[in-house]
């Protein structure tokens, strides 16, 4: 059993990356709909995943969520 528990991460990992799609925009607006409770449900699975809360990992890639929960803006690379 413990064998097939460790398969779990590389299992999710490998479907991601078999569809082809990239889902980030819509796992984007899920996110700002969820309320504070659906979002820590989230982070805690991602934490699980990857090591990071999705509010750090859209802070990778530039983007930063207001006070209000909302999308105040979309950082720009210099």
């Amino acid at each position: 059993m413990k064998d097939k528990i460790s398969n779990i991460i590389p299992t999710i990992f490998a479907e991601i990356e078999s569809d082809g799609c990239n889902e980030s925009e819509k796992l984007l607006e899920y996110y700002l709909d969820c309320t504070a409770k659906e979002r820590a449900v989230v982070d805690n699975v991602l934490l699980y995943l990857c090591g990071w809360t999705f509010e750090t990992l859209l802070g990778k890639c530039g983007i930063r969520i207001g006070e209000k929960g909302a999308l105040p803006d979309v950082l720009q690379e210099e």
